[in-house]
């Protein structure tokens, strides 16, 4: 069939913008950037989950990534991070380590052998999903095994999250069309066939597939409770190995549109993997007539509700009357089907046969009214469907995409598995090496762990899980003091930012709000001691008096990065909640011992029940 003559253009917005603002922080600045990227290296399977590994890739990759996607945010942003990992052909790095981290997930961690090639890849894709189920997990699994006696969960759990943290970056980095360019033929067809893999993982049926099962049925908040106290630790590894590989298969479909999306820029190799090994087409069917992204949940007794995944990958509740509301993740699969339909170089090569259009057309009836006005680009679809249900199509169509006698072979892979032939001692010197000490005593997991109490950080993650427009009305300042040399001395004042976020807690939902901090003096900004009385005045329209919040506390004398903070009054039970955080100052306190450190107020949030 013959292209439409005018398609709908597709204006090129960055899909990383929080719709209600933009939020921009520094985590990494330019020059650390530059210094981190270019010592990125390659890991090899049995290398997964060692030291350099975990620094490398856990924190400072983790930090680039994060660091990438707050720059994205920005329409007038410098990416200077996905800049730098172009600039110094980090990209190959990047795709290499991440075959290796699932080389690892699925052969090492799940003990099961290596595929005899290529074609049984996909077929052992379940097989190594259902083997840590159940039972199955003291028999056969190994290193998971080994890992729960040497208590080094967490550490396992920091690796897995590896492979989400690459896959997220590499999607990110080719959300441009500009970027796709760098991709060699190697790296091309080594991303084409990682997604295709992922997207088997969503696309199985719920009675193989634990993975998806666990998302789909997770029980109410009373079982999830009792499952994660009457867990062992080895299950513990199972459903942490399982969320983790959900969340980057999520990931990994957006990067599959993007690659579809780009599609003419990639290799011949890649194309026919695309249009014809793979036939990301058909894939992406499955993914919409059963979206692994939307389920019914029982909360509690008879009460049954929807709810999709949202764009920051976490599942919030939705009317019923807003379920043919598009999100972020349904869009995908039908942009890319936007692709394969409608440009020309995919209707050229993409064989078509009966089986293929019968396919095709089961999305029809998706296409109305509610759709278009969401994605007005599948008008282009629809009319396409409507032509295609009018044309005769062969039994075994060989097209152009078949016309490929030989096709290149995943280097990338193939090397990854060819160097894990020895599972049982790449498993017991993994055991005894990497995964041998407790989490307690784990000096690497403390330096990851640095990472989400570092300054700003907060703000950039309130910001990817969705602010609120409106500033908290209720409190229009609050007055902090602080007891000096015996004297309470006003402070600072605070005022409300309109960064808000509703929370999820034990006691019901609560508003949380980002404050602004204003010192008295503003030359010199208060250095508190490490014994703390603070008293808080808040006062708005809405309060009727001056509501006062007091505190009697002792900061932790310690000089290190972490920030420590204190809560004024409980939210929990009706009322306001003051959260301050502090970082060790390099001043000492005046009038007082030198050695004493003294405290910064860096971060200050008020949060109260919706």
């Amino acid at each position: 069939m013959k292209a439409a003559s005018s398609l709908t253009p597709i204006v090129d917005t960055n899909e990383f913008t929080s719709s209600s603002q933009s939020i921009y922080v520094t985590i990494v600045s330019i020059e650390e950037t530059e210094s981190i990227v270019s010592s990125i290296q390659p890991f090899r399977i049995d290398e997964i989950g060692c030291s350099p590994f975990l620094q490398m890739y856990g924190y400072n990759v983790e930090r680039l990534s994060l660091q990438a996607h707050s720059s994205a945010q920005r329409r007038d942003g410098d990416e200077y991070v996905v800049d730098a990992i172009l600039s110094y052909k980090k990209l190959e790095v990047l795709i290499r380590t991440l075959l290796a981290i699932e080389a690892w997930r699925t052969l090492v961690l799940v003990d099961r052998p290596p595929p005899a090639d290529e074609d049984a890849t996909n077929a052992s894709i379940l097989d190594n999903h259902a083997h840590l189920d159940g039972k199955e997990d003291n028999q056969d699994s190994k290193l998971a095994s080994k890992i729960a006696e040497n208590q080094a969960s967490l550490r396992c759990a920091f690796t897995l999250h590896v492979e989400t943290t690459i896959c997220s970056l590499i999607n990110l980095i080719l959300y441009r069309k500009e970027n796709a360019q760098e991709l060699d033929s190697d790296s091309s067809l080594a991303l084409v066939d990682y997604c295709a893999r992922q997207m088997v993982l969503l696309a199985a049926p719920l009675e193989h597939n634990p993975m998806l099962h666990n998302q789909k049925y997770p029980g109410t908040a009373q079982e999830i409770a009792a499952r994660i106290q009457g867990r062992t630790t080895l299950e513990g590894i199972r459903d942490n190995r399982l969320e983790t590989e959900f969340k980057t298969a999520v990931i990994a479909t957006s990067l599959a549109r993007h690659l579809c999306e780009h599609i003419e820029l990639l290799p011949i190799g890649a194309q026919t993997r695309i249009l014809d090994t793979h036939d990301y087409l058909q894939m992406m069917i499955p993914l919409i007539d059963e979206p692994p992204w939307t389920r019914r949940r029982r909360i509690s007794g008879d009460v049954i509700v929807w709810e999709k995944i949202q764009d920051n990958h976490e599942w919030k509740q939705v009317a019923p009357s807003d379920l043919l509301q598009i999100t972020q993740c349904e869009a995908q699969c039908w942009i890319a089907i936007f692709h394969l339909t409608c440009s020309n170089l995919c209707r050229h090569q993409y064989a078509l046969n009966v089986f293929r259009k019968e396919q095709l057309l089961r999305l029809r009836k998706y296409l109305n009214e509610v759709m278009l006005d969401q994605l007005p680009i599948l008008t282009d679809v629809m009319r396409y469907m409507d032509e295609l249900a009018l044309l005769n199509v062969s039994e075994t169509s060989t097209g152009q995409g078949a016309a490929l006698l030989m096709q290149q072979v995943d280097r990338f892979r193939e090397d990854t598995v060819r160097s894990c032939q020895e599972l049982d001692e790449l498993v017991e010197r993994q055991s005894s090496t990497f995964f041998s000490a407790s989490d307690a005593k784990d000096e690497d997991l403390r330096l990851i762990a640095g990472i989400y109490s570092e300054d700003n950080l907060g703000s950039l993650c309130y910001g990817i899980d969705g602010l609120a427009t409106h500033p908290l009305v209720e409190v229009a300042s609050i007055g902090l003091e602080c007891m000096q040399d015996g004297v309470m001395v006003n402070v600072c004042n605070l005022t409300p930012t309109d960064k808000e976020a509703i929370l999820q807690t034990d006691s019901g939902e609560i508003r949380r709000t980002k404050l602004r901090v204003h010192y008295t003096n503003p030359d010199e900004p208060f250095r508190f001691g490490k014994h703390l009385i603070l008293e808080a005045a808040l006062s708005g329209n809405e309060i009727s008096n001056f509501k006062t919040l007091t505190l009697q506390s002792s900061l932790p004398q310690q000089k290190d990065c972490a920030m420590e903070w204190v809560q004024l009054g409980r939210s929990e039970d009706g009322g306001f909640a003051l959260q301050l955080g502090f970082k060790v100052s390099r001043r000492s306190v005046p009038t007082s011992n030198s050695n004493q450190p003294s405290f910064e107020l860096r971060q200050a949030f008020i949060s109260q029940p919706v």
